[in-house]
């Protein structure tokens, strides 16, 4: 059993800990600070620009799908000067500070040359460019003479949804995949609704407006019907006629499930995806001089065994190994803060090296984990592990209409992107989990309700909270965690449970 020192002098955890006991009124005006609009910016980043605009710009459309071709017609220009037509973008990212709070979403400003030229003798000239990959809605086209933008125009780019397959077996993964969804607020969050149920939001913010949501099918044989819809609020919009934001359209799809038996029947994690951005960078191990530490693994689920080896350190000294993490609740006036374990000891032999090896301690998943390699009081060395989630039981997995089962859960996050789980009931959204006050363990009571045969439970990564005011992004199944989803990089947990005659 892993014993407590009682020891809160790690600065990355104080830091943490400082950030988590932010009063209201900072958190008031941090809030409004994050929350102003971001077209005001790019607006005025525009003023800035040094501009003569004494060119026309004629476009052989307005509006359209990125790759389209577009034909572009100059004149009154500069004669005889070279010219650039350039494309406006956005670059999003999620903000997140101290590693642990979730503060919003930021757009900047990025400019594409998507054609070149020479104006004419009479400043006149015509050619034609095709529509980036990028974001959707409003862009401006500017065209750049001598690093002064001598004309402008505007471009709307239409928001695509496709999905695919469109039908197949129940637990088939079904991917409805987005092109130019909006950096602006009302185009930018998108949700599913699965035969009228809500499924889980879509997000693009730092896939370059592309958005890839997954789900799996789950129902009886036949039609089900599939809903694509924008909802800045964080819920689907659904009276858009009357809409005063009238250029949103609604996606709708069909799956046609083709048999009564499941692609499995299996339970399990998903392997975990790739942080958006890259993630959370954690500060780096601070080794005394020749000191390494290295683990043959990085990430691990708990109780799994791993190797620790270390070299340079004093030779014939007993070493020992302290665990950095987390204890207590975001939600009661005990509050949290960090704490540091022991994780056990080992002995250098005849030239300062050694290898140890321990299990994965039952504890939080999220951020990594901090591990001292100590002689005494003093820190040599320094390495981090993160524990990634796993199914530790389904029980019972099966029984009639109305029986209670439990997923127990280890290796739950706790930080404000990493805290909350979203659990699904065959695709219908019925609330969330998390585990920080248990150490990372979660029971998860759930009646069963449905039809004799298999109930689809799948637990997607979510927002917990944050500072920005909208798009509200908290406590909603991401469905485009493996590409969007902020901080550490998630799996989703898919669980089963037969429902019998």
């Amino acid at each position: 059993m892993i014993h407590r020192l009682r020891l809160m002098t790690f600065l990355l955890f104080a830091a943490i800990f400082i950030a988590g006991c932010t009063d209201s009124s900072q958190e008031s005006e941090k809030t409004e600070e994050n929350t102003k609009n971001t077209e005001d910016t790019t607006e005025k980043n525009s003023e800035e620009k040094q501009m003569n605009l004494i060119g026309n710009v004629s476009l052989s459309k307005s509006s359209g799908r990125i790759g389209d071709e577009v034909t572009i017609t100059l004149d009154s220009l500069k004669p005889n000067q070279p010219l650039k037509v350039v494309w406006v973008d956005m670059i999003g990212s999620y903000q997140i500070e101290d590693n642990y709070s979730f503060i919003g979403t930021a757009f900047k400003p990025v400019e594409k040359v998507v054609a070149e030229g020479t104006a004419d003798g009479d400043g006149k000239w015509e050619g034609t460019f095709s529509i980036p990959d990028g974001f959707g809605d409003d862009h401006d086209i500017l065209i750049y003479q001598e690093d002064e933008v001598a004309a402008k125009a505007n471009f709307f780019v239409e928001t695509v949804f496709t999905m695919s397959p469109t039908s197949g077996p129940p637990g088939t993964e079904v991917t409805v995949k987005g092109e130019g969804l909006s950096w602006k607020m009302f185009g930018s969050l998108w949700h599913v609704n699965w035969d009228n149920k809500y499924t889980g939001m879509i997000t693009a913010i730092t896939t370059n407006g592309k958005a890839e949501a997954v789900f799996r099918a789950v129902g009886k044989k036949g039609l089900h019907s599939i809903t694509v819809e924008s909802g800045a609020m964080g819920f689907p919009y659904l009276s858009r006629s009357s809409s005063a934001i009238n250029y949103i359209d609604t996606h709708y799809f069909t799956f046609e499930i083709t048999s009564d038996e499941p692609v499995t029947t299996a339970s399990y994690v998903e392997e975990a995806p790739e942080p958006a951005g890259g993630g959370i960078k954690m500060p780096e191990p601070q080794n005394k001089d020749g000191v390494t530490v290295t683990l043959d693994r990085s990430e691990g689920t708990v109780g799994e065994k791993v190797v620790l080896t270390a070299s340079g350190l004093p030779k014939n000294e007993k070493v020992t190994f302290d665990w950095h993490t987390m204890v207590g609740t975001r939600v009661t006036a005990e509050g949290y803060g960090p704490e540091v374990f022991d994780l056990g000891e080992a002995t250098t032999d005849d030239n300062g090296n050694l290898v140890y090896e321990f299990a994965i301690p039952d504890d939080l998943g999220g951020l990594p984990h901090l591990i001292d390699v100590k002689v005494g009081d003093e820190v040599y060395g320094q390495t981090y592990l993160r524990i990634l989630p796993s199914i530790v039981s389904i029980s019972p997995s099966s029984g009639p209409v109305g029986t209670e089962f439990v997923i127990t859960i280890k290796g739950s996050g706790w930080t404000e992107f990493d805290n909350a789980l979203a659990v699904l009931y065959n695709n219908s959204y019925i609330g969330y989990i998390c585990g920080f006050n248990s150490q990372g363990m979660i029971n998860l009571k759930l009646k069963a309700t449905g039809e004799p045969g298999y109930q689809f439970i799948d637990i997607y990564p979510s927002i917990y909270k944050g500072q920005q005011i909208q798009p509200t992004y908290y406590l909603r199944p991401m469905l485009t965690y493996r590409d969007d989803h902020p901080g550490t990089g998630i799996p989703a947990i898919r669980a089963m449970f037969k429902i019998t005659e």
